[in-house]
């Protein structure tokens, strides 16, 4: 689903799609990883989130990040696309 649909979606239609896995770019449309990750979690996903970014000297600080606000969201970093 591209960016910009996920974006137009509530609360409710992300829970009736009840996906067991997401994965986006870094920075998606006009959210981030963050506020992604913060909008399923609200819908009660409870899948694993498979976040895309550019090489990065510490991506343990996007785990970090997204864990503290959201701890019911089992999230993996990809440096690396192909490793999915």
């Amino acid at each position: 689903m591209p960016c910009s649909k996920f974006e137009r979606l509530d609360d409710k239609q992300i829970a009736d799609l009840a996906p067991d896995i997401v994965v986006s770019l870094f920075v998606c449309g006009s959210l981030d990883c963050l506020e992604i990750s913060q909008r399923l979690a609200k819908a009660g996903f409870s899948g694993r989130y498979y976040v895309l970014v550019p090489e990065l000297p510490d991506p343990q600080i996007i785990i970090n990040e997204i864990t503290q606000s959201c701890p019911g969201i089992d999230i993996q970093v990809v440096t690396n696309p192909l490793s999915i």
